[in-house]
């Protein structure tokens, strides 16, 4: 008879166990649901003044970095040329490096006049303007080479931003504005895309 009892029960009895199971997987559910509402976070959006301020320092951190490759090639190539003073003109090739185009081509050309007034000769039986010219074509390939290169490239980098974007800003402000162009076309591109992304991205 009791037999006959409990397996009248089962089907109840499970049926009741498959409701609890279920309430409980429910319940838990929507406990952890709560609990990574809680423990999420917002991280706070940083404000346009320091995004501004993060973009220039990059920039001028970059501009340093660069100010230090070019000096110690343009030291290189001076000392390669037995040019007196190569210290101190490279670190006047370095400091003017930061006008793209006009400032390193303005040190060169210093750097050219006292390899050709010097008395240090660097190719035997040559003219003193040659070994001037052959200077200044090489400082004329580092000059292109950091302009056209290194700086986008480095740039770009520094502010997740298209090195392209750094390459034709520079050509199209020192077109626009001359000296004024090339010095500010980076920085203020920068900047502009920053205050874009902070209200549009």
């Amino acid at each position: 008879m009791l037999r006959k009892l409990n397996v009248c029960f089962l089907p109840s009895n499970l049926r009741l166990t498959r409701a609890l199971v279920f309430s409980l997987l429910n319940t838990d559910n929507d406990v952890m649901a709560k609990v990574k509402v809680k423990t999420k976070k917002k991280i706070p959006e940083q404000s346009l003044g320091k995004k501004i301020v993060k973009v220039l320092v990059n920039y001028f951190t970059t501009q340093f970095i660069l100010m230090i490759i070019v000096g110690f090639a343009a030291w290189g190539i001076l000392v390669w040329f037995k040019v007196q003073y190569a210290i101190l003109l490279a670190i006047l090739i370095a400091i003017l490096s930061v006008i793209p185009h006009f400032g390193m081509a303005l040190g060169s050309i210093t750097a050219a006049i006292v390899a050709i007034f010097d008395k240090v000769v660097f190719v035997n039986n040559a003219p003193a303007i040659v070994e001037g010219i052959l200077l200044l074509l090489a400082l004329f390939v580092l000059n292109k080479i950091v302009d056209f290169l290194l700086a986008p490239i480095f740039l770009g980098a520094a502010n997740k931003v298209n090195p392209l974007i750094i390459f034709f800003a520079v050509i199209l402000g020192t077109l626009t504005f001359g000296l004024v162009g090339a010095i500010l076309a980076v920085p203020v591109t920068l900047v502009a895309i920053t205050v874009w992304q902070h209200f549009y991205k």
